[in-house]
This record gives structure tokens, sequence and C-alpha cells, in this order.
């Protein structure tokens, strides 16, 4: 392939390569609000995060050692690559076939062809436009009673198809292209005897569709009268794929300023919310969402609203997308609006400000389900409570989170005035168990010794526990770090009982939260929220946890060196036992014991 690769590859790999996604490959990446996202930069050594991600832009940035760029330059540097070396791997990853393209030449006349459709569709365009502004006429019309503007028109390049069968054909004609390109762009279709064609598109408001790059690539057209289908879109063609166009992104990646985007169903209320300055909406082409949909509406947001209408298809369409967005891990809300209209409606007749209060009313797709849930039944009947709840356990089951799930169990009670005991049998199985842990191990009464703290000299116990507590504190509210802690020290090292159980806890529980932590060791409640309120900002966990270590083996020392003190108090106050024996036994102590002493002294050097 040479050293040739045309925009449009490039910029087609970029979009299937998200940078957050690639970057958190080879770096552990935490959102940082919004669109934005930190990470240790893997190009030089650094303790505190200086290296940004913008997931909006597709761009990082360190502002420790100054390297910058797209994905492409995190893949050359990263993998130390050149360019058209890291171009293939990221190609490779997203599935793009560059090996398809056997030279130069095909792909350039690969290219050269789209930008060939990319001109016929925009000059399809221009030929709708002038349609509907240079006079009145149908489709002007239906707009104008919808409550669009000139403005919004222009904005978004609406235009009309004549009532007739050749009128773009022709004109597309006229300005030199041939008609079987004009075919493979799906604006014209062969009449059944194959003898001649006719224009797909006729008598109908038309709406140019947009690839993420500002290309016309397709259209949708609606009918001004009663004929059926009431949509139409063009069909998949070589620049034109419905599961991964999203109507509007163009327009809208450029508004992203929170981190949020609104997902609504069509054309128009994606262009009535967006004349009244709500800019950030997109739509799915009237098709189910689809999973690469998602991936795409990942790049561009942190959030998504679901506004689909409120009637039944409205809210099946709703709980699908809810799944694929769970399924490629984006966050979602719904958007309920009264009386089910759709946005459209909704914000014709009440106006910017309430719309925008609905958004913030957004409810979490848990939520909805419940809300649908709810619906099914007559709560005010016993049966009815019984088959909610039933309902209710499944729906609950999907929360990966203890603490969200026991939320949602006590608001239900208060709701439907179910015990929480009884919703928790229903989820968990006739015991009745919390996802917290009943464990005999980690009860208060379980038997743990406080180990060695007594053998530590009183002035340095304060500090001995307060390094302890340290290392739980990281441990709770920073689990990155507790694989370094837990290869250093063990539960069973920690010096009081009750930093065992909590340990363990936290080790037998990878994954969990500090509230989580709380939940599940009720019995250690109050000193887990002491730990807590510990300041641990400005300390140097390597040194910390080093210089705990050393302590930690010195006072086992010391514990184990009083423990055999002990023993040979017991030995000389035994006067049964044969004191040439015990002399003997003696010796051996006290010669462990110096060794002891020998090792605690050069800890302490």
């Amino acid at each position: 392939m040479g050293g040739f690769f045309p925009d449009e590859i490039i910029d087609e790999i970029k979009d299937r390569n998200n940078i957050v996604d690639i970057i958190a490959q080879y770096i552990q990446v935490k959102a940082s609000g919004g669109a934005t996202y930190k990470a240790l930069c893997p190009f030089h050594n650094e303790k505190t995060p200086s290296f940004v991600i913008n997931s909006q832009k597709q761009i990082f940035k360190c502002f420790g050692c100054g390297e910058g760029g797209d994905v492409i330059g995190f893949i050359m540097k990263m993998e130390n690559l050149d360019f058209i070396d890291a171009i293939k791997l990221l190609a490779e990853r997203s599935n793009i076939h560059l090996e398809e393209l056997n030279n130069s030449e095909e792909l350039k006349k690969d290219i050269q062809q789209k930008v060939l459709y990319f001109d016929i569709h925009k000059k399809a365009a221009i030929y709708y436009y002038n349609n509907l502004t240079k006079g009145k006429n149908p489709a002007l019309n239906y707009l104008s009673k919808r409550g669009l503007t000139p403005k919004i028109i222009k904005s978004f390049g609406i235009g009309y198809a004549y009532n007739s069968w050749k009128d773009l054909m022709n004109y597309l004609v006229n300005e030199g292209y041939q008609i079987q390109d004009i075919e493979k762009c799906g604006l014209i279709l062969k009449n059944k005897d194959g003898t001649d064609y006719y224009d797909r598109f006729r008598n109908r408001v038309i709406f140019p569709i947009f690839d993420i790059r500002g290309n016309v690539i397709g259209f949708g057209g609606r009918v001004l009268d009663d004929s059926l289908p009431k949509y139409l879109n063009s069909p998949e063609t070589p620049v034109f794929n419905k599961s991964s166009t999203i109507y509007g992104l163009n327009f809208a990646r450029k508004h992203i300023t929170d981190g949020k985007i609104i997902l609504v169903e069509g054309y128009m209320d994606v262009i009535a919310l967006c004349q009244r300055g709500f800019n950030n909406v997109v739509a799915a082409l009237g098709t189910s969402l689809t999973k690469y949909h998602a991936q795409i509406l990942k790049k561009y947001s942190s959030e998504v609203i679901i506004a689909f209408d409120g009637d039944e298809a409205g809210i099946k369409a709703t709980l699908r997308s809810v799944d694929i967005m769970k399924e490629v891990g984006l966050n979602c809300k719904v958007l309920l609006l009264p009386s089910n209209k759709d946005p459209d409606d909704f914000i014709k007749e009440m106006g910017k400000y309430a719309f925008q209060n609905q958004l913030d009313k957004a409810v979490s797709p848990i939520d909805l389900k419940i809300i649908q849930a709810k619906k099914k039944f007559n709560l005010d009947k016993p049966e009815g409570k019984i088959d909610f709840v039933k309902e209710l356990a499944e729906i609950l089951k999907q929360i990966k989170s203890p603490v969200e799930r026991e939320v949602y169990v006590q608001k239900i009670e208060k709701e439907i005035g179910v015990s929480q005991q009884a919703i928790h049998m229903e989820i968990y199985g006739n015991k009745g168990t919390t996802p917290f842990d009943k464990n005999p191990k980690y009860s208060s009464s379980y038997k743990r010794d406080n180990k060695y703290i007594e053998a530590v000299p009183p002035v340095e116990q304060k500090g001995h526990l307060t390094a302890e507590k340290q290392l739980i504190k990281l441990m709770l509210v920073k689990p990155d770090v507790r694989p370094l802690i837990i290869k250093k020290v063990q539960p069973e090292d920690f010096s009081l009982g009750k930093h065992q159980i909590i340990v363990e806890y936290i080790v037998d529980h990878y994954q969990w939260g500090p509230q989580e932590i709380v939940k599940g060791l009720p019995q250690l409640q109050q000193d887990i929220e002491n730990i807590l309120q510990i300041d641990i900002e400005h300390i140097n966990i390597a040194k910390t946890l080093e210089k705990y270590v050393v302590n930690m083996k010195r006072f086992k020392l010391m514990y184990q060196a009083k423990e055999l003190q002990h023993q040979q108090k017991v030995l000389k106050e035994n006067k049964k036992l044969d004191q040439e024996e015990v002399e003997k036994e003696l010796l051996k102590i006290g010669m462990e014991i110096v060794r002891i002493n020998t090792e605690i002294q050069r800890l302490q050097l």
C-alpha cells in the first residue's frame, strides 16, 4: 500500500477507535467530569495525574511532559510505531480491512468513487432546498405549520421533492453525472421492466442526512399526504449505512458542553429542539438503536438522555436502547414527558423552560422499569403487590451495586408498604440474605487477637496505629493501591483484631467501594468511619508503606521476644521439671532472644 492513506480512511479509523477506550487498554484511566479523563502519564514518571484525555475532541495532552495528539499519535508513541504501522494496527482493531485495497491505485479509485457520491448527494440536496425556498409549495406550508423558521430550515438544509417522476434525475444528468452513479446513490430506481428510471423521492419533504464530517450521504423523505410509507430513507449505499449513522450528530458534537446528548426518535424532534436552543440532540434515523450507534455516542458523550415517544412502541424502543447502552458501558437516563407527548409537540406547547425542567427530572433506567412494572399491577390489592414485588426482584437483581440496590428496597418499602425483609427474601431467596456477608469470620464476636500491639513501646503505639489506619484508608478509598499494599502486608499482620477484619473484608470484596464496606461490616461501622476521617492527602504511599512494613517486622520480633521471655518465666517457676533439661531449654530460648534483639537493632538503624 506504500505510504498512501487518504484523509477519508484516516478519519474512519479515528471514528472507530475511541481514544479513551484505546488509552485505557494501556493505562488506568479515570473520569474527571464531563468529557474529560485523567491518568498517570505513560511517557514519563509522575505521582500526580497530569495526562488529560478529552473524549469529545478525541485528543490527549500531558501537562507534565508536553506529549499530546490524537489516537494515532498515542499508538505511534506507545507502540513505538511509524505512522503507517500505527494506521494498520488501529485499522485491524476496528475491523477496517486495509488489505482488501491491494495498491494505492485501487485505494485512490475507491476514494474517488466515494467523493463522486458525496458530490452527487450535495447537488441533490441543493436542488431539493431550492425547490422548497424559491416559492410557495405544499412542503413549505407543511413546515410553516410545524413552526419551523427559515433559519432552521436553512441550517438543516431541508428541501422538497416535487410530485414528479424524473425531475431530480434530469437535473443531475444535466449537471454531468452518469445514470449508473445516480442509481448507486439510491436517488433513482429502475422501472419494473428495466427500461427506464424514476426518482425515489416524490412529493415529500426532504431531510438531508450528514455524516460526522458534514458530507451529505443520504436523505429522508416525509409524505405530504396520506400515502405510505410515511417516512422513506435512502437505501444502503457505499457512503450510507443506517446502522452506523446518527442524524444530527455533525451539529450536536459541537454543542456537547456538559457531556450529555439527547437522543430522540425522528428528524422533526431533532430540528424542533434545536430551534429552541437544545443543540445537543440526535436521532437514530427511525431505526432501532444498534450497538454501533451506542459506541459512536460514547465517543462524544458521557451520558445519553433518551427522549422517545411515550406510547407503548416508544417505551419498548427505550428499554431496548437502555440495554444496548448498558452493554457498551454508556450511562443513560430517560425523559418521561407528561401525557405521552413526543418532544416536538411538548416543546411547541409548553416551551423551552418546561422542557428543560423535564430534562432535569429524567429518571434512571431502573426507575423506568419500576414505573412500567407499577403500571402492570393494581397495588391496592394484595395480589397486585405480590406480583409487583416478584417483578421488582428481577429488576433489582440487575443492579451491581449493593448500596444502590438497598436504596431502591428502602424506597419501595415506603411506597407500597412491603417490608425490606420480604423484598430481600424475594430477591435473594427464602433466607432473605442481603448482598452483604454474614460470614462469622467478619463478626465482632469472631475471635481475633490484638496480636503484638502490647509489645509495641507505649511511645510508639499511637504512631504505629495511625500508620495502620492510613493504610486501611488508602485501601478503602483508592482501590488501585490495594494490590501494592496486599503484596507487602497480609490481614493478619495488622496489630488490632478489628483492623484485621476490615482488611480481610476489603481483600475478599476487592471491587467494593468504602460505603459498601461500611454496609457490609455494620458492627465496625464507627471504626471505619473514624478511619475515613484520617487525612492522607499529603502522605507518600511508598514511604509510608515501607516504614510500616519495617516497623511491623520490628514489633513482631518484639512480640516474639516477649513471648519467649514469658516461656522462660514459666520454665523457671515449674519446679517439677528436670532442672538440667530446664537449663538447656532456657539457654536455647536465651540464644533465640539474643538473635531477635540483634535483628530488632538492625531494623532500627
